[in-house]
This record gives C-alpha cells, sequence and structure tokens, in this order.
C-alpha cells in the first residue's frame, strides 16, 4: 500500500491507531484545509525546494509533508525541518516503530544513527505500548505491507533521514530566519 489516501483512510477506519498515533507518535489527522493552513503558516516567509502535500500535524504547530518526490518529512513548529523517510510507507513504520519524530530528532544529537546499536538503545528506552496496542499495530501493518523489524526499520529511517537534496527551508524575509535540520547528522 503506497496510496498516501489509503493510509489515510485506513487510520481514520481505526480508532485505535488514530489514538495511538496521535498519543505517541504525535501525528494526527485534520482536514485538509487545516492542513494547508498550518503549511502556509509554518512556511510564511521561506521558501522549500519542494512542493509538499500536507499528512498530518503534531499537537504543537507541526506539519508531516510529503515532498514531490516521494520523500515524507516534517515541519515542526520551532523551525526545524527534515526529511525522516523515502516513502509513506517507510514513514508510517518508523512512526509506528520509534514514536515522536522530536524525540530522534533530539537523539540525533547524541549519535543515535551512528550504529544499530545507538540506535537500538535508543528504541529500547521508548516507552512500550500496550498487549492491546502492540497486537494492533501488528494487524496494522501487516494490512499495510509495513516493515516491522527494528533492524530493517533503522536502515529506513537512516536512508530517509541521510536522503539529498535534504529539505530546507530559507528566508525570503527578513523578519525570518532559515529553518534548522531537524535532525543533527555527521
Amino acid at each position: 500500500m503506497e496510496n498516501v489516501q489509503q493510509f489515510i483512510d485506513r487510520i481514520k477506519a481505526d480508532s485505535y491507531m488514530q489514538h495511538y498515533l496521535s498519543a505517541e507518535c504525535d501525528f494526527d489527522l485534520e482536514d485538509d484545509k487545516q492542513l494547508e493552513d498550518d503549511l502556509y503558516y509554518l512556511l510564511d516567509g521561506g521558501k522549500c525546494q519542494f512542493k509538499l502535500t500536507p499528512l498530518g500535524c503534531d499537537g504543537s504547530g507541526g506539519v508531516y509533508v510529503l515532498a514531490d518526490d516521494g520523500r515524507v518529512g516534517y515541519i515542526d513548529s520551532e523551525g526545524s525541518a527534515g526529511f525522516a523517510a523515502m516513502s509513506v510507507s517507510d514513514f508510517f513504520a518508523v512512526l509506528l516503530c520509534c514514536g515522536y519524530l522530536s524525540d530522534w530528532a533530539d537523539a540525533s544529537q547524541d549519535g543515535c544513527f551512528d550504529s544499530l546499536q545507538d540506535f537500538m538503545e535508543q528504541l529500547e528506552d521508548k516507552i512500550s505500548p500496550s498487549e492491546d496496542y502492540k497486537k494492533r499495530i501488528a494487524e496494522f501493518c501487516c494490512d499495510c505491507g509495513l516493515e516491522t523489524d527494528p533492524e530493517k526499520i533503522y536502515e529506513m529511517f537512516k536512508k530517509g533521514v541521510f536522503s539529498q537534496p535534504p529539505l530546507e527551508i530559507k528566508a525570503i524575509d527578513d523578519d525570518y530566519e532559515d529553518y534548522d535540520p531537524l535532525f543533527k547528522i555527521g
């Protein structure tokens, strides 16, 4: 399953997944108009080298975006932006395995992408979902054909984070500043 709308429809049809994605991954679905407004607000005074379509939002004004080259990124409300996945299916696999992208952005400063071991240590520090949620997540991943192996998730996540060209938002107005890279790499 790679069609964005299929993922959105599947999530909307499952209240458990909606709740889990919101509470444990900070990913919320809003109507298209609200998401467009949120993205417009974040890009006000800035220019991005990609055409971006909003997929969802977080609880603090950030927006998850699909770039015109198929990669999925995140623009937070604090002036950072970056890619997290090479595709929509990779994005949902990463999000369901890893949770809050903002936590991983912070962890990237400590080298969580330097090695599989560093990644796994960071992953172990996450609070594990209840058995009921684990079952629901597994069913969702199976139904959608999403990867669940943490070692493969690491490779997918790392590939998205290190992909080039990066998601950049450059100021076009003196009242704004360029966005910082979301993930600290290299």
